[in-house]
């Protein structure tokens, strides 16, 4: 690694020209990035292992100018369901209503999921709700997301949850309600703030390294979306490892490099999102990292749940990249739901599909 350099907006970046995980020399694999999502400054570039797969940040933030990156992010604020959908809607009554409606049955068939299939009984509505949702959850792909929304942790498993780089605290409000026992940890103090005022949840600001929790202290350690985002993610597993209690569960999501999206959008492809994604992971290099942690991986898959929301945004990354700045439109929604369906139907026979990898681990 190469002495620190400045950027033109003041931003201390370094070289990384060797794989994170087999050391080889990497390749350039995308140049000329920009952050067309929350408009970070800068210009940036990729680099790829041909060994193992992996895509890294090169040159990247150093760890002490990161934080740069961050002033203006998604997890200051908290979203309607629906928002993005709503805003192309105008003012068609009809259309409104129809994706409320839509909401609504929704949340309805998830409550009925988790009550019948993770076991939150007080979730459910009735064994006719609970029917309703047998039926339709699967096909609907309700079944899955409702899953997704807890991490897979069912009722029988309530203890300790922590939940690291835990943003504006909507996943923690949702398992506090759910019995879990939660704290949550978030460097980004803005988002900490809206998690602590919005929820009124425990959430600490700074790193593990920063807390330092005592040894055994969590039945569940969640990253949702956060090692993407660190140095070191082989040091932030070990301290996962650590704070862990002797059979404890860590649940890891992230990017998945090999999906449907990146191999259609390319450096469009909303999951890069430089500068702020340092390491980005295919199934084989996230179970390197985690393995070489000390924790013994159960299992890691793709899921589609995020194609809705990486289409639309690689689209309008599209746009921007040919200098046609605009906002998403009506087709783009869509064609965004036609292709999560899709994205799902090829996940059956192609585990690499899905654009989100969801790995499980326990302490051994």
């Amino acid at each position: 690694m190469s002495l620190p350099l400045r950027t033109a907006e003041d931003i201390e970046v370094e070289s990384v020209p060797n794989c994170p995980w087999c050391e080889r020399a990497g390749a350039p694999l995308y140049s000329g990035l920009h952050d067309h999502t929350f408009d970070s400054p800068g210009e940036w570039a990729c680099s790829h292992c041909a060994e193992c797969g992996a895509i890294w940040l090169n040159p990247r933030p150093t760890a002490r100018d990161v934080g740069k990156v961050y002033r203006t992010y998604y997890t200051h604020r908290v979203y309607a369901a629906g928002e993005g959908f709503r805003t192309h809607v105008g003012r068609s009554r009809m259309l409104s209503s129809l994706v409320s409606t839509c909401i609504a049955f929704s949340r309805y068939l998830r409550r009925n999921v988790l009550a019948s299939a993770m076991g939150y009984a007080e979730q459910g509505t009735g064994m006719g709700g609970r029917g309703v949702a047998r039926v339709l959850a699967t096909p609907l792909g309700i079944k899955g997301a409702a899953w997704i929304s807890v991490l897979g942790l069912t009722a029988a498993e309530r203890g300790k949850l922590l939940d690291v780089g835990c943003g504006n605290g909507e996943f923690l409000a949702t398992m506090k309600e759910l019995g879990w026992d939660t704290v949550g940890l978030e460097t980004d103090e803005r988002a900490a703030t809206v998690a602590r005022e919005r929820f009124g949840l425990d959430v600490r600001t700074g790193t593990l390294d920063d807390v330092g929790f005592p040894d055994d202290s969590f039945d569940v350690i969640s990253l949702s979306h956060v090692i993407e985002h660190v140095h070191d993610p082989v040091a932030l597993l070990t301290e996962c490892h650590r704070i862990l209690r002797p059979s404890g569960k860590l649940i890891i999501l992230t990017p998945n490099t090999r999906s449907l999206g990146h191999r259609i959008f390319g450096a469009a492809w909303r999951g890069l999102e430089p500068p702020r994604h340092i390491h980005l992971f295919n199934r084989v290099t996230l179970r390197s990292a985690v393995e070489r942690a000390g924790l013994r991986v159960a299992t890691v898959r793709t899921v589609a749940r995020m194609m809705q929301g990486i289409w639309v945004a690689s689209r309008l990354i599209q746009r921007a990249n040919a200098g046609q700045p605009g906002r998403s439109s009506r087709a783009d929604y869509v064609t965004s739901y036609v292709m999560r369906a899709v994205e799902r139907l090829m996940g059956v026979a192609w585990p690499d599909a899905g654009e989100e990898l969801v790995l499980v681990a326990s302490k051994q």
